[in-house]
């Protein structure tokens, strides 16, 4: 199965963090009002995974729905406001349909101008459980923390981890996550992401600030990504290399990334509307 980060890391980034209260952030396509994002189809071997995207009449991401080669399918809905805002986001999934739910929603807080929390409830035959995501922001209105809470239905919130965000300029550098040990008050760094190099041509979709309400943090800078990295702990480092083909818009037509050690090879094809 082609993940959702590995596909990330290759073949995706977006738009610089914007004012989406005044309406210049959250769904549409390289920069113009044609050509938005409708699909996204990855293949890597026999694996293969495909990113469909909606829009509502305004341009904006109301829709983001994954799936892989077995069918199993992740559809999220955000509801916006008039102004655009999204306020909850509708997660459907067959892992939740499991286990009894139909859906599980995120309810969205934002604040001057800006999205600050998400809290998610799931209702398990009557448990209630909350996962909680507060959103800090440095001096320059960029997102450099993600921090996460959990509280399994005693009504008490216990942090879990974070994660932490660098930029050069309008593109991600690094996305380091680390879990959190409450008995020693320690954080440990499990997985990073490593952004060396990007082209100079216009990424695929914009979700700005809205790449963390969709769960998205890897869609967050305005060019594409063409040398990365990704450091799992106790596992080696893997090292990506993409190469584009582009539109008469300069938005990526296909990518193929180079992928060491083990020289494999995964490909993406981009399709808009």
């Amino acid at each position: 199965m082609v993940t959702i980060s590995l596909l990330s890391i290759i073949l995706f980034s977006c738009q610089k963090e914007v004012d989406f209260v005044n309406g210049s952030g959250g769904g549409g396509g390289g920069g113009t009002t044609a050509g938005l994002l409708s699909k996204l189809v990855s293949k890597s071997g026999t694996d293969s995974s495909i990113l469909a995207f909606g829009y509502n009449s305004s341009k904006k991401l109301i829709t983001l729905s994954i799936s892989d080669m077995t069918g199993e399918i992740i559809q999220q809905r955000a509801e916006r406001n008039a102004q655009g805002i999204i306020q909850k986001v509708i997660i459907k999934s067959d892992i939740y349909q499991q286990v009894g739910l139909d859906s599980i929603i995120t309810v969205v807080t934002s604040n001057g101008g800006r999205y600050i929390s998400e809290v998610t409830t799931f209702d398990l035959f009557g448990f209630i459980l909350k996962d909680s995501i507060a959103l800090i922001y440095d001096g320059t209105g960029k997102v450099i923390t993600e921090k996460s809470y959990t509280d399994v239905g005693i009504g008490i919130y216990e942090e879990v981890g974070k994660v932490d965000y660098t930029y050069s300029g309008n593109n991600v550098s690094t996305i380091k996550n680390y879990s959190y040990d409450a008995s020693t008050g320690t954080y440990t760094l499990e997985e990073s992401y490593t952004y060396d190099q990007y082209d100079n041509k216009v990424s695929p979709i914009y979700f700005g600030m809205e790449a963390f309400v969709f769960g998205s943090p890897f869609f967050i800078s305005s060019n594409n990504p063409t040398k990365s990295t990704i450091t799992y702990t106790g596992s080696p480092i893997e090292n990506y290399t993409t190469t584009y083909t582009y539109n008469t818009s300069n938005k990526p037509l296909t990518a193929t990334s180079l992928v060491q050690p083990g020289n494999t090879t995964t490909t993406a094809t981009y399709y808009y509307q």
